[in-house]
């Protein structure tokens, strides 16, 4: 069974979402006035048909109106429906998605509540939230990939259970929390098995190009030593991703214009947006994606220096911008 993931997968909208078309919309309230008026004033109907026929008429151009503003709610509501799917919530609406799982986001930096002005708290993002929430689920599957990138992700926030009956007919439990935090630290992770018994863990880090410290590998080496984290018939070996380095350089031509500072602050933003999507274990670079960007951020015609073929990586390595580099001349 395969399982989608966000980011790695894409998602058509539900048909609930659908909105109707304007014709259509229009073309029902027509009939619907017609058929109403005529239920009491059949003398008027056919007058009242004549001038909704008309398109320059008022009341014509009353029901558009009403017709537009039906479609501008329905996007609305349509919106809120969305927030209410884990796969589309964002913000609040995706922390309260977390709390079905008994989630809360990652504090990446603490802030200063000290400091004038307050500097507020740092949290994980939309997208690595919504990833640990749809990994969740797979807690109970001991030993599969899917637990093993859970456990990568949620170091720490899971306490270590002790269990002694040192009196007869009582039981003690003791829940003790990793006050340490690493999960923090962690962007991506893996669980690989390489030989008979024997796994390796790759952790991608959130900090420079995504090298693990060496603090960072032992508190994961430390959670996967814990009994019950990983499976008894299982060797652990924890690493560092490989990371894998490249630019992205482009030539973007555009038409004769005042308009190319415009381009090249799209471009690059669209490119380093991407870039960051890519930086994760087996991570893919593709220039296809490239060629879209820069096209979509008002492009006539591109030319691309680096990379010329796609980057593809492992699941024990991924790619690292080292640099956006975008030149717009005039065609």
């Amino acid at each position: 069974m395969s399982m989608l993931i966000p980011g790695q997968n894409q998602l058509a909208e539900p048909a609930i979402i659908a909105v109707d078309a304007f014709e259509l919309l229009l073309a029902q309230f027509k009939a619907f006035v017609i058929d109403y008026v005529a239920a009491r004033a059949p003398q008027s109907a056919a007058k009242l048909k004549v001038s909704l026929d008309n398109e320059s008429e008022l009341l014509s151009l009353a029901l558009e109106a009403f017709c537009v503003r039906l479609q501008t709610h329905e996007r609305q509501y349509n919106a809120r429906i969305k927030q209410m799917l884990a796969w589309w919530a964002t913000g609040s609406n995706l922390d309260a998605r977390l709390a079905d799982m008994g989630l809360e986001r990652q504090v990446l930096d603490p802030g200063d509540p000290a400091a004038f002005p307050p500097v507020p708290p740092t949290l994980e993002s939309d997208d690595d939230a919504r990833l640990r929430y749809y990994l969740a689920p797979h807690a109970p599957a001991a030993g599969s990939r899917m637990q093993y990138r859970r456990e990568v992700f949620t170091l720490g926030e899971r306490p270590a259970v002790n269990v002694k009956s040192a009196t007869p007919g009582v039981v003690t439990v003791t829940y003790t929390f990793d006050p340490d935090g690493y999960a923090a630290q962690v962007k991506d992770g893996s669980g690989r098995r390489t030989a008979p018994g024997e796994v390796m863990v790759t952790v991608l880090s959130r900090d420079g190009d995504g090298t693990a410290s060496a603090d960072l590998l032992d508190g994961v080496r430390r959670h996967f030593a814990r009994p019950d984290v990983r499976p008894e018939t299982d060797l652990v070996t924890v690493q560092s991703a490989q990371i894998q380095r490249y630019k992205i350089r482009v030539v973007a031509k555009i038409n004769a214009g005042p308009d190319s500072g415009l381009t090249q602050v799209a471009a690059q933003r669209l490119l380093q947006t991407y870039a960051e999507s890519c930086h994760r274990l087996e991570g893919r670079v593709d220039p296809s994606w490239i060629d879209y960007a820069i096209h979509s951020a008002g492009a006539a015609q591109l030319q691309i220096l680096e990379p010329l073929a796609p980057i593809v990586c492992s699941a024990f390595q991924a790619p690292y911008c080292t640099g956006v580099e975008v030149e717009v001349r005039t065609l």
